[in-house]
C-alpha cells in the first residue's frame, strides 16, 4: 500500500489555527489595557505637536528680533 506523506495534515492545520487564535486573543487583550501602545503613541503625538508649536514660536521670536536689529 502506497501512502502520501507529502503535505500538511488536518490535525496540524487545526492545531495551528487554535494557537493563532489564542495568540490573537492575547494581543487584543493586551492592546485594550490602559498602558497599551496606542495610548503611548497618542501621548507621544500630543507631545510632539506641543514641542513643534513651541519651537515655531521660538523661531518666530528670534526672526522678529533680527528684523528689528537689521532695520
Amino acid at each position: 500500500m502506497k501512502t502520501n506523506e507529502n503535505g500538511i495534515t488536518l490535525l496540524s492545520l487545526v492545531i495551528t489555527v487554535i494557537v493563532l487564535a489564542i495568540l490573537a486573543s492575547l494581543m487584543v487583550e493586551l492592546s485594550l489595557k490602559d498602558n497599551d501602545a496606542i495610548n503611548v503613541v497618542r501621548k507621544g503625538e500630543e507631545s510632539y505637536y506641543e514641542q513643534k508649536g513651541q519651537t515655531q514660536n521660538r523661531i518666530l521670536d528670534m526672526t522678529n528680533g533680527w528684523e528689528d536689529i537689521l532695520e
